[in-house]
């Protein structure tokens, strides 16, 4: 029984699913995607620098993951309803409000906090590795004690954000002013998810050299 339109395997009813789901359990179907579409920017960073697969490092790509499904967006997926109900409806060129609103207060706060989160939680992780061929093993690391890492991390927002922050916008206000003016509200946190691929491999670069 059931849609046909969501019978079978296809790519069609797959996407079908997925659409479904953006309505029926919008966060958590975010949060899956935001995981995934986060470890394909970090495998992607990892093997540009050089690691080969069976050196992968799954510890900083597990970290990573993580930030993107239950960090990033949450944030993004509620932001955005956040313009939607903020910028005022039948104004003349709104997409462009609502690019302006997104990039003068999303990309440094969002930057800052996934570097100071990523410095944390990656210090806080430092006393072991793990990788494809080895598994889990001790790095004999010495682990920072929070106050220590929270610095460190604040060193990082001050060395880099800067830097993040233009290379953000070369890209991101077009991309926003495409995604604001066409791409409706339920999959624009997907739109952003998907540019976040190459912007996450940018992010992993700068936050692992």
């Amino acid at each position: 029984g059931g849609d046909s339109s969501e019978s079978g395997w296809g790519p069609m009813q797959l996407w079908a699913r997925y659409i479904k789901l953006l309505d029926t359990a919008p966060l958590k179907t975010r949060i899956v995607t935001g995981g995934v579409i986060s470890a394909a920017g970090d495998v992607m960073s990892q093997t540009i620098d050089g690691v080969k697969a069976q050196a992968l490092n799954i510890k900083r790509l597990i970290i990573f993951s993580l930030w993107g499904a239950i960090g990033f967006t949450p944030c993004g997926y509620n932001w955005y309803n956040l313009i939607e109900r903020t910028v005022p409806q039948g104004i003349p060129a709104r997409f462009l409000a609502k690019m302006a609103m997104d990039q003068s207060i999303f990309p440094a706060l969002m930057t800052t906090l996934t570097f100071l989160t990523l410095t944390v939680v990656e210090g806080l992780c430092a006393g072991f590795g793990w990788t494809v061929s080895e598994g889990i093993f001790s790095t004999g690391v010495k682990v920072k004690g929070i106050a220590d890492l929270f610095q460190d991390g604040v060193n990082k927002v001050r060395k880099e954000l800067a830097p993040t922050l233009v290379e953000n916008y070369k890209v991101w206000p077009a991309v926003q002013v495409l995604n604001f003016s066409v791409v409706p509200l339920k999959f624009q946190v997907l739109f952003v998810n998907c540019v976040a691929v190459w912007w996450n491999f940018v992010l992993s670069m700068t936050q692992h050299r």
